[in-house]
């Protein structure tokens, strides 16, 4: 098969590798700047708990047209960019390539159907610990990697199949989900909030964790998008927010969310997607979200600043 991981940083790029490490298929990587640069020039080597490895020799472009039509588009860019990413890989879609998004969020095969055939979409989310430590070095640490996929319609098709074998004989661990949208709103119930406490009080998630007035915000903020989502149909699991703060526990201390990480930095985050998502679907379904209101007002002068605004 012809797979392109389009967006190829922190999750896509190890993605990525493991798929070229297996040697069963075409992989192509789109990235961009100093990443790109020392993909083509030094390869990519990975440092991660499930081993570290290093490949000498990829195909990675920021021009998608230089790679042609593909059998399926792994989209790993950050959640604002889904929609322009979306356009800027038209060259890589005929009428069989299927895309599926692993960003957070749960709006994004929403955003890419307003462009493609909603039928050449997938839903998809991968959990992952992992940071571009310098260009061209991806970092992958705190416990083992999961991607969740399934045909938004619930239905078991031979494309998702034939992905999931693909990444499972990659080494990466992959399950089909029989509601992805179901899937995707656990992953924002877990990696929302954790990003959203921890950008506002800089704390990594142990400290939070130990920290009874932080612990009672993460969970309540668990709580608003549990209530947001059943609200919306999505039928989620009463122990959901139990077994998100269960997974926190067992996180690594130091962990940290992109989210959290792009703020302190001063770089345009997720925070729309994540934390602003709850307060409008919150309003539109008449579910009261104060916790996220609080952490959406108090993070957007920092957002609007990284964006020049």
């Amino acid at each position: 098969m012809r797979i392109a991981i389009f967006g190829a940083g922190a999750v896509g790029s190890y993605v990525g590798g493991k798929l070229i490490q297996s040697g069963e298929h075409d992989i192509s990587m789109i990235a961009r700047g100093d990443h790109l640069e020392a993909l083509n020039s030094r390869g990519l080597k990975v440092s991660s708990i499930n081993g570290n490895f290093e490949i000498k020799s990829l195909f990675a472009t920021d021009s998608p047209s230089k790679i042609g039509t593909v059998d399926y588009v792994i989209l790993t860019v950050k959640s604002w960019m889904v929609a322009e990413a979306t356009k800027s890989m038209l060259p890589l879609i005929d009428k069989n390539t299927v895309v599926i998004p692993l960003q957070n969020g749960v709006e994004s095969p929403d955003q890419i159907a307003s462009i493609l055939a909603p039928n050449q979409i997938m839903g998809g989310m991968c959990r992952i610990f992992s940071t571009i430590s310098e260009p061209g070095h991806i970092d992958h640490f705190g416990s083992d990697p999961l991607v969740v996929i399934g045909e938004l319609n619930g239905e078991k098709t031979e494309r998702v199949a034939n992905i999931k074998i693909a990444l499972d004989n990659a080494g990466l661990s992959c399950d089909i989900s029989d509601d992805i949208n179901v899937s995707m709103w656990e992953k924002l119930i877990f990696v929302g909030p954790v990003g959203a406490v921890g950008s506002v009080t800089r704390a990594p998630l142990g400290a939070i964790l130990e920290t009874s007035q932080s612990r009672q915000l993460l969970q309540r903020l668990m709580e608003e998008i549990f209530e947001v989502g059943v609200a919306l149909g999505v039928k989620l699991n009463k122990g959901v927010v139990k077994n998100s703060i269960e997974y926190a526990e067992h996180s690594p201390f130091e962990a940290t969310s992109s989210m959290q990480r792009d703020i302190i930095e001063g770089q345009p985050s997720e925070l729309e997607s994540q934390v602003g998502v709850v307060v409008r679907l919150g309003i539109k379904t008449n579910i009261p979200t104060p916790a996220h209101e609080y952490i959406y007002s108090s993070l957007l002068p920092m957002e609007n600043k990284a964006r020049g605004k």
